[in-house]
């Protein structure tokens, strides 16, 4: 039987999907939260891509309200070795970092002075 304390890694069913959270039930009865911050460290587009209505996860417990016991569970924290889910989708993508989208501005920068002058240079042109 799983136990229920923080730090605990536990197996829950998702309930409902909102698009800051996953709420989720579990064995012992017990209702939580996944808040999109505690799914990736990467920014989520779509939390769906994660999680359905019906899928099995395995979370952390990060925290318990001592008032009724909702738990606060995180995804990016179970150990990669230690990942379950029954979502279809579950490979837990991780964003490549190397990739345009993700440049600094610094980097950014000189391409873009570089396309609004060639576009000047084409307005220009074509005037």
């Amino acid at each position: 039987m799983e136990e229920f304390v923080i730090g605990s890694l536990v197996i829950g069913k998702v309930e409902a999907i909102r698009p800051y959270a996953v709420f989720m039930s579990f064995s012992d009865g017990r209702n939580g939260l996944l808040h999109i911050s505690e799914i990736s460290d990467a920014y989520i587009r779509d939390i769906e891509k994660f999680a359905s209505v019906g899928d099995e996860i395995k979370v952390k417990i990060i925290d318990i309200d001592p008032n009724n016991g909702f738990l606060r569970v995180s995804l990016k924290q179970v150990p990669e070795e230690e990942a379950f889910s029954t979502h279809q989708n579950n490979r837990r993508d991780k964003v490549d970092a190397t990739s345009d989208e993700f440049k600094t501005l610094a980097e950014k920068l000189p391409n873009w002075i570089e396309e609004a002058y060639q576009k000047a240079k084409e307005d220009e042109n074509n005037d």
